[in-house]
């Protein structure tokens, strides 16, 4: 079982996402009976999206994103300050809980400082959110949603939908590769009430016309929105699915004997730019299969046992390498076989571009 597979359980069992201690008790329920409770509930990373999927991905004039291996801990200590309500902060490398309770969220900059963010805010998982290029962070607030500038001024603030219930949330569906766009999905219970389009560099706010029954799922090059239809989600076993991008509608197919998603494991889509990436299921193995936006497969890469799916970055593909104890042992993050940054082994985590999809 691999680390997406947490998330689309989430998705389709714990159904609330706004109650993050519902969600996180139906969620250990039902992975209690399976032997891989331990890593799949161990780091909680939320990659996808043209996130990192992008993962960390740049634009022209940006620094780096991902800190050094010589610099990458990420250690929880008493002493970080809190977050300056604004202004400038430097660029965000990573957010993350160092534990899985009575820890701070913390957001660690590619300059090695770190910022408490509050208390239990990366959960429900995927409710917070670093830009691709680590330039903007995204959090929940009472009142809808927020979108700041840490190497700026500048806040977006996204009102919640008059039509909100009080169980409903803003969760960040999908990154354009190049940090400008980002959209967020208002939910509760399972289902997406709205969708929300918003240009980071104007600020705009738009809702995008979709038809009956899709989902966003990523942002292409061009602009165009890469939508699935959610009926191809589901326990049966599939082999291939169909994804509408611009005009067109391409088909992903499984290799060999793998399949795409069957009871155990759930659907995976991500896009990174022009690139489509699925996770492929054989018996226990798990494999990267990277598509172009025609629908040709680049290439399949296997994991190796210890590592989980995380996505894409702008080198390769992230994985995360969890330690044999992870209660005094470091979670790895690697990207083409090189180290990003490190955690502590029970470290919850959002990357840069960590989006729903």
């Amino acid at each position: 079982m691999n680390l997406r597979d947490t998330y689309h359980e989430l998705e389709q069992e714990a159904r609330d996402y706004a109650d993050a201690d519902r969600a996180l008790r139906v969620l250990r329920r039902r992975r209690i009976v399976r032997t891989a409770a331990g890593a799949a509930l161990a780091a909680l990373v939320i990659a996808g999206g043209v996130g990192l999927q992008q993962g960390l991905a740049r634009t022209p004039g940006d620094t780096i994103v991902a800190v050094p291996a010589t610099s990458g801990s990420a250690e929880p200590s008493p002493t970080h300050p809190a977050l300056p309500a604004n202004g400038p902060v430097g660029q965000g490398a990573a957010v993350y809980t160092p534990c899985r309770q009575a820890c701070p969220t913390l957001l660690a900059l590619a300059d090695g400082r770190q910022y408490v963010l509050g208390a239990r805010t990366v959960n429900p998982p995927g409710n917070l959110t670093l830009s691709p290029d680590g330039r903007w962070l995204g959090m929940p607030t009472p009142s809808g949603y927020e979108l700041r500038d840490l190497l700026g001024d500048t806040t977006h603030r996204i009102p919640a939908p008059a039509t909100g219930g009080t169980d409903s949330a803003y969760s960040p569906w999908a990154w354009s590769a190049d940090s400008r766009r980002l959209i967020l999905g208002y939910h509760a219970s399972g289902k997406v009430g709205e969708y929300t389009d918003v240009d980071l560099a104007t600020g705009q706010i738009t809702t995008p016309r979709l038809p009956e029954g899709s989902e966003p799922v990523g942002i292409l090059p061009s602009g165009d929105l890469v939508l699935l239809d959610r009926s191809q989600y589901g326990e049966s076993a599939r082999r291939q699915v169909r994804l509408r991008t611009g005009d067109a509608t391409v088909t992903l197919r499984a290799t060999g004997d793998g399949v795409l998603s069957d009871a155990d494991h759930g659907l995976s889509v991500q896009v990174s730019g022009g690139r489509v990436f699925l996770l492929e299921y054989t018996g226990e193995k798990v494999a990267v299969l990277e598509f172009d936006q025609r629908g040709v497969l680049v290439s399949r890469t296997p994991l190796a046992d210890g590592h989980y799916a995380v996505g894409p970055t702008s080198d390769g593909y992230a994985v995360l390498q969890l330690p044999p104890d992870q209660r005094t042992g470091r979670l790895r993050l690697l990207s083409a076989g090189r180290l990003l940054r490190e955690f502590p082994g029970e470290a919850e985590i959002v990357i840069p571009g960590g989006a729903r999809h």
